[in-house]
């Protein structure tokens, strides 16, 4: 299950069961939605290829400050990750780009988390940052000039980078799978915060998962 609070005006927050197939190959890994396949895996660096839905967008009658225009819809991007994992530490760098050309950019994103053991429960602090380009904001977060009304102006952003901090629990000792809760306060950039389509700076989310292996 993924929830998230959304910045955009009078929008209620979205909750989305996201089916959690889990399966791990000796390169190939499925996590639900996300897929990732090695391709490097010199110590402890790996280098990977990346497949993950885009859970963004809106309906026009999600909200009144929509009325009028077209709705943004869900997508599905590829691309390329670094993950290093030197002991407790977890490092990742990745990019990925629009491959059903819905919104026709990219994101690309730097965490850094470390993980702390507490009995059966683990606990993973983390920080990092997303860049999202032009073409993602616009589309999302812009307002094109058939759009715009005296109420809601024409607006067309810039890339921005979106900073975040995490706070993740996992345990492997229930119903004999992995349970994972995590936690993810995110601040928007000033192209976000700024458009007409919007009313906060920041969302807080929740992605809660159980997976177990047959």
């Amino acid at each position: 299950m993924v929830g998230s609070e959304d910045v955009y005006r009078d929008f209620e927050s979205r909750v989305i069961p996201v089916p959690l197939v889990i399966y791990r190959g000796d390169r190939l890994n499925l996590y639900g939605p996300y897929a990732t396949y090695d391709v490097y895996r010199p110590g402890n660096l790996t280098a990977s290829l990346i497949l993950s839905p885009v859970f963004a967008g809106y309906r026009e009658s999600d909200s009144l400050i929509f009325e009028g225009m077209d709705d943004r819809g869900y997508s599905m991007a590829g691309g390329v990750g670094l993950a290093y994992r030197p002991g407790r530490w977890r490092l990742s760098v990745n990019a990925i780009h629009d491959l059903l050309n819905v919104y026709s950019g990219y994101e690309a994103a730097a965490r850094v988390s470390y993980v702390i053991p507490l009995g059966s429960v683990f606990v993973e602090p983390g920080i990092g940052a997303e860049y999202q380009s032009t073409d993602y904001v616009d589309y999302y977060y812009g307002v094109t000039d058939d759009e715009a009304r005296p109420w809601r102006p024409e607006y067309t952003p810039s890339g921005t980078i979106n900073p975040e901090v995490s706070l993740a629990f996992f345990t492997r000792s229930l119903a004999g799978g992995m349970t994972r809760l995590q936690l993810t306060h995110t601040t928007y950039g000033e192209e976000i915060s700024d458009s007409p389509l919007t009313d906060a700076e920041q969302s807080f989310g929740i992605n809660l998962s159980f997976g177990r292996m047959f």
